[in-house]
């Protein structure tokens, strides 16, 4: 099966090349933005992991946001080929926790608003499954953390087995399903990579940012379907 990887030089992409034989240009190879992209060969799976992933960034860049995360995959669906969607517990509003595939997302910022709308979009291919996670570079890059905000994400390399491991089931796997590891802070999960990592509350990053953007307060996700497919 001739896998192409999309955004394979950033983040996820980088980790998932390490365990996947697969095809993956960078963007001035070829741009997932250009609606006349044509690809030299084949493909038999994409697993679509390009995206602006800038939270902050993408209330003023919101242009470009949009234009990567939504148009670039409606361009992928249009090319007719299987595709595995990497979405994020963001497309839901934080107020409850424990999200299930069936609850419904309430996106709080423009960069969760344009993940949502990717997964419309990538619904349009001819087999597609929307994967929701969340992941963090390994160190934690940031030198504070939210003690107050709730994830089941975790850092890039232990999401990325989780992801290989669908990717070898993406023909059994179901429309939406939700990956990740157990309920935590993301201070707590920052913690384990920087000691001395500064606690910080959602009003006190909003306040610094000049309320400008909502962070979701709890996008823990319910992974119980997941657990019974691997």
């Amino acid at each position: 099966m001739t896998i192409w990887i999309t955004g394979g030089f950033g983040l996820l992409g980088t980790e998932l090349r390490e365990y996947i034989d697969c095809w993956s240009p960078k963007r001035k190879e070829l741009d997932i933005r250009d609606p006349h992209m044509t690809l030299p060969h084949d493909i038999d799976l994409i697993v679509h992991c390009a995206a602006y992933t800038d939270v902050v960034g993408a209330e003023t860049n919101k242009q470009e946001c949009y234009e990567t995360n939504v148009i670039g995959t409606r361009n992928l669906a249009k090319l007719h080929i299987p595709m595995l969607y990497i979405s994020t517990e963001y497309v839901f509003d934080g107020t409850k926790g424990n999200y299930s595939e069936t609850d419904y997302p309430n996106p709080q910022n423009f960069y969760a608003l344009t993940k949502l709308l990717g997964e419309y979009e990538a619904r349009k291919a001819p087999q597609s499954v929307v994967l929701r996670c969340l992941f963090k570079p390994r160190p934690f890059e940031h030198d504070a953390a939210l003690s107050d905000q709730f994830t089941s994400g975790n850092y890039v390399d232990v999401i990325a087995g989780e992801i290989v491991k669908a990717i070898n089931r993406f023909n059994s796997l179901p429309p939406t399903v939700h990956i990740g590891t157990n309920r935590k802070s993301t201070y707590e999960l920052a913690k384990e990579t920087k000691p001395n990592i500064i606690p910080l509350t959602i009003v006190q990053l909003e306040q610094q940012l000049g309320g400008r953007l909502r962070f979701p307060a709890d996008t823990s996700l319910n992974t119980k379907l997941w657990e019974t497919i691997k």
